[in-house]
C-alpha cells in the first residue's frame, strides 16, 4: 500500500509541477591518427616527416521554449575539447540566445560565422577544408554577434550576421550569405567585410580575437590593444554548387577570393596595399551501401599585391575513404597531398600548420596520411 501511495504521490506531483523548458545533448566525437610529410623547422625536421594524433569531442546543450505568442526562445551553449589545445572553457565554441518564429530568427551573442559554415560543409568536407575554409579573409567566429536567418522561400533563404566589434565604429564585421536547394541540387554564396582588427591575417579565427576563442578582444586602434596597427580591411566572397544524383554520385564547385588591404600580417603584404587570392575548387563522390569515396582538387592561386602577381601558387589533391561502422559511426581513410608552385614561398600562410606543417620547409610538396573515427550522438 505505501509503495502504491508514493507512486500516486510522485505522479501527481509530476502533473501539478509547471512544463519546463526542452533540454537536448548532442555532439561527436573524433580521433585522428595521421603522418605528414617534409616538416618545418617545429613541426619536426625538415626534411622528415611526424606522426600526429587529434582527438575531438563536441558537446552541444541546446534549450528551447514555446512562448506564449507562439514564437520560440531558443540558447545553445556548446564546446569542443580538442587536443591538448583551444576551447578549454564551456561556451567557448558556442553560447547565444535566439527567438524563432514564423518571421525567422534572430540571435544574439557567440556564434559561428554562417559563410564559414557554409565553406566548411559541405564544401570542406573530405579533408578539404584546411584551405578552403580555415585559409582566407573570412572569420571563423562571432563572439559578439547579432544575426538573423530568414525562412524559406521556396527553397530561398539568406542570413546575415554582424559583430558589434569594440562597441564603436573603429571595428566591426560583417556578412551576407544564402542559398538555394531544390532536389538534389544546391547552391550557396557569401559575402563578409571585417575592418580594423588587431589580429588581421591569413588565419580565419575569431574576429579581431586571434587566438582568443569565445570573446572579440582588442582592436586595431584601441590604445589597450597588445598590437597597435593601422586601418585594415578584409573581404572574402565565395559561391558554390552541389548536386547529389539519384544513383549515389554527387559532384561539387566552389570559387572562393580573399581581399586585405591597410596594415595587415606582414606576412600577407607589406604596407599599404591590397593583396588577394583566389581558390577553387572541384569535388566528386559516390555512396554505395556502407561505402563512400571522394576525390577532390583545389587550386589556390598566385596572390596579387598592388597587382603585382606573386610565384606562389598551390595545387592540392584530396581522397578519402568512407565505412559506415553504425548509423551513427563511420571509420575513414584520408590522403592530402599538396603541391607547391615555388618550394620557397607558399601563397600568404603565415604558419606552417596550414600547410600540414609543411609552410616553410623548403620543399615543393607535402603530404598527410590520416585513418580516424567519427561518432555522433
Amino acid at each position: 500500500m505505501f509503495k502504491r501511495v508514493l507512486i500516486g504521490a510522485l505522479v501527481s506531483t509530476a502533473f501539478a509541477m509547471p512544463a519546463m523548458a526542452e533540454v537536448s545533448i548532442s555532439g561527436s566525437a573524433e580521433m585522428d591518427f595521421f603522418y605528414r610529410t617534409n616538416q618545418a623547422n617545429g613541426n619536426g625536421s625538415s626534411t622528415d616527416g611526424a606522426f600526429g594524433q587529434e582527438i575531438a569531442i563536441i558537446v552541444n546543450v541546446d534549450g528551447k521554449d514555446k512562448l506564449d505568442s507562439g514564437d520560440v526562445l531558443k540558447w545553445r551553449l556548446a564546446q569542443k575539447v580538442a587536443t591538448d589545445y583551444r576551447y578549454d572553457s564551456f561556451g567557448q565554441r558556442e553560447a547565444w540566445i535566439g527567438y524563432q518564429g514564423t518571421w525567422g530568427e534572430a540571435r544574439f551573442g557567440n556564434q559561428f560565422s554562417n559563410q564559414y559554415l557554409q565553406l566548411d560543409w559541405p564544401y570542406g568536407a573530405q579533408g578539404v577544408g584546411n584551405l578552403w575554409a580555415d585559409f582566407g579573409a573570412q572569420n571563423v567566429q562571432y563572439a559578439r554577434a547579432i544575426s538573423y536567418f530568414s525562412p524559406s522561400f521556396g527553397g530561398f533563404a539568406f542570413q546575415a550576421q554582424y559583430d558589434l566589434g569594440s562597441g564603436t565604429s573603429d571595428a566591426n564585421a560583417y556578412e551576407i550569405t544564402a542559398n538555394y536547394a531544390n532536389g538534389g541540387f544546391r547552391m550557396d554564396a557569401g559575402f563578409s567585410e571585417s575592418k580594423n582588427s588587431a589580429t588581421m591575417s591569413s588565419e580565419a579565427a575569431v574576429f579581431a580575437g586571434g587566438g582568443n576563442w569565445g570573446r572579440s578582444g582588442q582592436f586595431s586602434n584601441d590604445q589597450k590593444a597588445d598590437v597597435i596597427v593601422g586601418d585594415n580591411k578584409a573581404r572574402a566572397y565565395n559561391i558554390g554548387a552541389i548536386y547529389k544524383f539519384e544513383s549515389g554520385f554527387d559532384l561539387a564547385a566552389g570559387a572562393k577570393r580573399n581581399e586585405w588591404s591597410g596594415d595587415v600580417n606582414d606576412a600577407i603584404h607589406t604596407g599599404n596595399g591590397k593583396t588577394t587570392v583566389d581558390q577553387y575548387l572541384v569535388r566528386a563522390g559516390y555512396t554505395t551501401g556502407k561505402h563512400n569515396m571522394n576525390l577532390g582538387f583545389q587550386r589556390v592561386e598566385d596572390s596579387k599585391t598592388d597587382g603585382v602577381k606573386a610565384d606562389d601558387g598551390i595545387n592540392v589533391i584530396n581522397a578519402q575513404y568512407n565505412y559506415s561502422l553504425s548509423k551513427n559511426s563511420t571509420a575513414f581513410v584520408q590522403v592530402r597531398h599538396h603541391m607547391f608552385d615555388n618550394a620557397s614561398n607558399h601563397s600568404v600562410m603565415h604558419g606552417s600548420w596550414q600547410l600540414d606543417g609543411a609552410a616553410g620547409s623548403g620543399k615543393d610538396n607535402a603530404t598527410r596520411i590520416l585513418v580516424g573515427t567519427w561518432t555522433g550522438f
